[in-house]
């Protein structure tokens, strides 16, 4: 099944980047877009861990947990979005199972 786990990150990872790119961009409800952006984080750190990508699990967990003490978004929030969402593209892009050795780290 490690394989089709890739085919539903990847899926995932398309669908939180178009939510992060319609947050940047204000379309839509920025709430809703972040509800978005953490359902699908929370399932990937979910799959992470049982198919052996452990950096998924602790990115999208810290993903999460940004998430839910937000009060606002603004630029510097956004960022902090864009940069998890960007490492779990990495993750899987590189397939850096584990905890991605020097470059996990």
């Amino acid at each position: 099944m490690s394989d089709e786990y890739l085919t539903w990150v990847e899926d995932d990872l398309e669908k939180i980047d178009e939510a992060w790119h319609d947050l940047e961009a204000g379309r839509g409800d920025p709430k809703k877009n972040l509800g978005r952006i953490f359902e699908l984080a929370h399932d990937m750190k979910g799959q992470g861990g049982s198919f052996g990508y452990d950096l998924m699990t602790t990115i999208g967990n810290q993903l999460c947990r940004f998430i839910e003490d937000l009060d606002d978004v603004g630029p510097r929030e956004k960022k902090v979005i864009e940069l998890h969402v960007d490492a779990m593209k990495v993750v899987i892009g590189n397939r850096m199972k584990g905890d991605g050795g020097a470059t996990g780290q």
